[in-house]
């Protein structure tokens, strides 16, 4: 199991994007030191409080050059039309020199109705857009010279330069909201990075069941080698010592994010026209879900997108993916403050990865009462 933090500079009112984002690499530090695998962001547009990173190819090179050992992996590069193959080609290389080659590459193809309004996309043009634009940015990365001939773009033959520091190609991934998209991740060969969108235990484990199906026949469509990985991300993960301060201090990131996923579903199904059946089924489970939102305990037993409480309740919901086939987690720490987001990046590197990296260490199970001042999580003992 690998273990990955998503941060996407949440800035409460208040606080300035200048202090936010410079609060944010002092996180990421802190969690190469805490035993995180890998770190990453997302592409967004138009959303100032709950992230504000619209250039995290900036970004990422102010973390390249703060860290060492961490894997810089975008979550996700939006695969639209505003973003051509080249210039993501020639960024990622880019970044792959600076980084010592730590780069990871995921994709999206956006479900932000700011960003499709902003940009003049049609939402039922994003899939298509996607394919052909990974296509090309893989092609632009691996291929010299480069040309490319298709719907979106069209490039005569040109030397893509810089070149990537390491000699293959990055591991591939692309963010799955629909039973559709797993399907054909896997039959492409892609690694998934999903969220359940507060649909719940029995949707992961579908997702699960249909990736896992389909990677065994993935034919990719690129010159890209298989990425056989599945992983899960959070919404909202805050870890404390007690169930009730993690609650407490995280209870309005939560309602929150569950506002702004209501509004993307509803949105770009209006968009779509009832032509997205990954959102029009969806709908429903949301306005169930919109009763519960004050209720962040229930949250976090109907779905792991809500992971909020003590070290022994994040390893619980951790393993019960690992159980389903999930290969990696990616907890989303943001928004809580900037003490109380290194304070839980600390508890789950100090007591939740070494329960599946070194499981049982005497060192850290006494650590924690000598720190914390409370009992060992029972599953520690």
């Amino acid at each position: 199991m690998k273990f990955g933090l998503l941060t996407e500079g949440d800035t409460p009112k208040g606080l300035t994007h200048y202090h936010r984002f410079h609060e944010l690499l002092d996180e990421i530090k802190f969690a190469e030191d805490m035993g995180f695998d890998f770190w990453g962001t997302s592409e967004q547009h138009g959303l100032p409080t709950v992230a504000p990173i619209s250039a995290p190819e900036t970004l990422y090179a102010a973390v390249a050059m703060r860290t060492n050992r961490i894997k810089l992996r975008h979550m996700s590069i939006l695969m639209l039309t505003f973003n051509h193959p080249v210039r993501i080609a020639e960024r990622l290389a880019t970044l792959d020199i600076l980084s010592h080659g730590r780069v990871e590459f995921a994709t999206a193809r956006s479900n932000n109705p700011i960003t499709l309004d902003t940009f003049g996309i049609e939402a039922s043009e994003t899939r298509e857009q996607w394919r052909e634009g990974l296509d090309a940015t893989i092609r632009a990365l691996t291929e010299d010279p480069f040309q490319y001939d298709g719907k979106y773009y069209k490039v005569k033959p040109m030397s893509v330069t810089p070149k990537l520091y390491r000699d293959k190609l990055f591991p591939v991934s692309v963010i799955a909201s629909s039973k559709e998209t797993f399907e054909m991740a896997g039959n492409a060969g892609l690694g998934v990075i999903t969220n359940d969108s507060y649909l719940g235990w029995d949707w992961v484990e579908d997702g699960a069941n249909t990736y896992k199906k389909a990677i065994k026949q993935a034919e990719p469509f690129a010159p890209y080698a298989v990425n056989n990985t599945l992983s899960f991300s959070t919404f909202t993960t805050n870890c404390d010592v007690t169930r009730e301060k993690a609650i407490e201090k995280s209870a309005h990131v939560a309602k929150g994010f569950f506002s702004l996923c209501e509004m993307i579903y509803t949105g770009v199904e209006a968009k779509a026209g009832g032509q997205d059946s990954s959102y029009a089924s969806g709908i429903g489970q949301i306005v169930t879900m919109a009763k519960h939102r004050d209720d962040i305990e229930y949250m976090s037993q109907h779905t792991p997108s809500v992971m909020v409480g003590t070290p022994d309740d994040i390893i619980e919901q951790v393993k019960k993916l690992q159980k389903l086939g999930y290969d990696e987690v990616i907890f989303r720490i943001d928004g809580f403050g900037h003490e109380q987001n290194k304070r839980a990046i600390e508890l789950i590197g100090k007591y939740v990865i070494p329960e599946f990296k070194s499981p049982r260490s005497p060192v850290w199970e006494n650590e924690y009462e000598r720190d914390y001042g409370v009992t060992v999580p029972s599953n520690l003992l």
